[in-house]
């Protein structure tokens, strides 16, 4: 009989964790991610886990920090984001997982939608205890939309206003996040505390992940 209610139990847990993962939007090919099966075959990979780990660990014990992941494409920057969302939400925070895109066309396009605004669109990001923004400087700009843009880097200062923490994933390098930003904007971002995790490794996805 108790083996019975704890086999309830645990496939309870794990519908309802899965619930809560698909809320939060983590991709379905990350479902599964953790830092435990994140590939570490070298000094860079580890020191990448290890950061996201300590941020995850600190956040969940209300320390609160900033967090940002820039280099090549399939170096496990989305892996590693999906870990740190994945163990905060276990936690019962409310985070969401985003791409930038997706975030500037949901702000951006609210007039459209009937009873939305930009402001309740923006309060949906704000309110969050962790947002994840995946894939900024990729398609979250268009010459004739500077509103796209607008839209995210609004939402990071609102963010920051709030002293609610945000995890920004990006190709781009560092240097490039940062003028993209802008000063006003870099300088908010990295008040309360920064971690940066540079992976400049080879794409793991056409068979790299050595350090070059």
């Amino acid at each position: 009989m108790q083996q019975s209610n704890e086999k309830y139990e645990s496939e309870k847990n794990k519908r309802i964790l899965t619930l809560k993962m698909a809320r939060a939007g983590i991709p379905k090919r990350h479902v599964n991610s953790g830092f435990s099966n994140y590939a570490v075959s070298h000094k860079g990979q580890d020191k990448a886990r290890k950061t996201c780990e300590k941020f995850t660990m600190d956040f969940n014990a209300r320390v609160f920090r900033n967090l940002l992941l820039v280099g090549r494409t399939g170096t496990g920057k989305t892996h590693l984001g999906s870990s740190i969302l994945k163990n905060i939400i276990i936690k019962n925070w409310e985070a969401i997982y985003i791409t930038s895109a997706d975030l500037a066309e949901d702000i951006a396009g609210a007039y459209r939608r009937s009873g939305d605004s930009e402001d309740e669109a923006l309060k949906r990001y704000v309110k969050k205890d962790l947002l994840i923004i995946d894939e900024y400087g990729l398609h979250d700009r268009a010459e004739k939309r500077p509103q796209l843009l607008e839209s995210v880097h609004k939402v990071l200062l609102t963010r920051y206003d709030e002293l609610k923490p945000t995890v920004v994933i990006s190709n781009l390098s560092l240097s490039e996040v940062r003028e993209d930003l802008g000063d006003r904007l870099w300088s908010r971002f990295q008040h309360d505390g920064l971690d940066i995790v540079e992976c400049d490794w080879d794409d793991a996805r056409i068979g790299g992940g050595k350090a070059q």
